[in-house]
């Protein structure tokens, strides 16, 4: 129980670290939001799920985050205190897009 809520509290910091370094860092025209962080039990990883409006600039902002991924680990590792500090890696969250897709689709009905 106490370690579900660390790493419930690891996922918090960590959604709202990278969400305000994207937020502030990313060079792109899109909107980038993190949906979702989980962190494995051992607290080394970390799979940052992530949404980008216009959907269609995913490909883009992916490709400016996997060009970017070293320094943004870096502040990481800086920024928050806690040992170890979860290697991240993201990933596409396409949920919204997928819901968006079914509500159009429900709309030509």
């Amino acid at each position: 129980l106490m370690e579900t809520r660390r790493l419930e509290k690891i996922n918090e910091l960590i959604h709202r670290f990278i969400g305000d370094l994207l937020r502030k860092e990313l060079a792109t025209d899109s909107l980038v939001t993190v949906s979702r962080v989980e962190t494995s039990a051992n607290g080394q990883h970390s799979a940052i799920s992530i949404t980008v409006f216009p959907f269609d600039k995913s490909a883009e902002v992916e490709k400016e985050i996997a060009k970017n991924i070293y320094e943004i680990q870096q502040k990481l590792n800086r920024g928050l205190r806690i040992r170890p500090v979860p290697k991240i890696r993201f990933q596409l969250d396409e949920s919204e897009e997928k819901g968006g897709r079914i509500l159009r689709a429900i709309d030509k009905i």
